[in-house]
Order: C-alpha cells, then structure tokens, then sequence
C-alpha cells in the first residue's frame, strides 16, 4: 500500500501549492472531520477492493454503508454549500474520486505532481485503469488552466495516449504545461511517468467560460 491508499500522511493537512480561484465558487471551509472521512473512504474503497472477504462481513458492510447513506441524505445541500471537491488547498479538492495527486511545483504555466493509483483503480494484471488515467490528467490539467489568475474554464476536449502499462501501488510522477492560448482557448499538455517510463501522455483544450456562464 501506498501513502496514497491510506490517505497519510497529510492528506487533509499539508498544502501543496496556491489555491486556485475559481470565479464566483470560492471554497466553502470543510470541517477536519469531513476530510478525516474523505481519507477513511479512500481506504475503505481500496481495502474493498483488493479484499474477498466473507458474506457475513459483505453484509455488515452493505447494512452500514446503506444506513451511513441514509443519514447524510438527510443533510443534502446545493452544490455551492457542499464541501466535497471544493478544498484546492489540499491534496484530493476533499474528495474520493481521483486518486490523490500531490502538487510538488507549481506556477501559472507548468506544474509537477506525484500520483499513485491504489487497488480501487485497478484494471486487470496490476495496471490501472485505462479510465482512472484521464482523470487524472484533466484533474491536473484543470487545475493549471484555472492558475494564474486566469478566469474559470472547463475542458472542450482531452486526448490521451497510453505508452505502456500504468502501474497500481507505486509513486507516480506527473507534468503539465500551458503550451499556447488562443482568446478563450488553452492548449494544455500532460504526462504521467513510472520513473523513467512514459506512461501516457494527453493533450487538452479548455475554454475559458463567458461572464455570467456558470
């Protein structure tokens, strides 16, 4: 298992890097308990996931997993009062979909990151998920197109080419860059290393939104 499988360390205490604004969506504060509980999600979706644990703890888990879900519906908000995905400021946005990506360096036109793709992204024979790798990239990519003061944007199109096997369980290293804009348009590129391995690389366009678009 990785840092990252077990959401430690820091995963919901140490910054990496500058937040990124997002025009009119400034982050609403999560309380530490809702990012210790993102951290216990991520474990339990890998431990699940790597396990083949008996049916009478299958059940346990279905009938407390389903009562937990009951008991946070009742406390459903808009998008913009929710905390989930919303902390820029911490590794994950304080969330569990995308594996953790830990911005090492970062300026308006290049960042550099660290990814590692626990057993919930597992695709078959040790090597993610071939849907896992362009979250990530428009994760990463994103976030850089939306730096630098640069008003909010979304992503037009994201191409990905996969190179060689994309590893689960090891410490990745990631890059973007803004190769060009266009007006509205931002011609990002990214790739995703295991060492000096390339395993996919993805060129992407994103649009900056016009006034009032939300």
């Amino acid at each position: 298992m990785t840092d990252a499988d077990h959401g430690s360390p820091g995963d919901h205490g140490t910054p990496h890097g500058p937040a990124v604004e997002f025009e009119g969506r400034s982050p609403r504060p999560a309380p530490e308990a809702f990012l210790e509980t993102v951290v216990a999600l991520r474990r339990f979706q890998n431990g699940m996931a790597a396990a083949a644990p008996p049916e009478d703890l299958l059940r346990e888990a279905a009938r407390t997993l389903g009562e937990l879900a009951s008991r946070f519906t009742a406390y459903a908000v808009g998008e913009r009062d929710r905390y989930a995905g919303r902390r820029a400021d911490v590794p994950g946005r304080g969330q569990a979909l995308i594996p953790v990506i830990t911005v090492d360096q970062e300026d308006p036109y290049s960042t550099s990151a660290r990814v590692s793709f626990g057993d919930y992204y597992l695709g078959g024979s040790g090597a993610a998920h071939g849907g896992a790798i362009p979250l990530v990239f428009d994760d990463l990519l994103g976030r850089l197109a939306n730096a630098g003061g640069r008003r909010t944007s979304r992503t037009a199109y994201l191409t990905v080419s996969y190179r060689s096997i994309t590893p689960i369980g090891r410490e990745l290293r990631l890059e973007g860059r803004v190769d060009r804009q266009e007006g509205r348009k931002r011609f990002l590129t990214g790739r995703l290393f295991d060492g000096d391995t390339l395993c996919a690389d993805a060129e992407a366009l994103f649009v900056e939104l016009r006034p009032g678009q939300p």
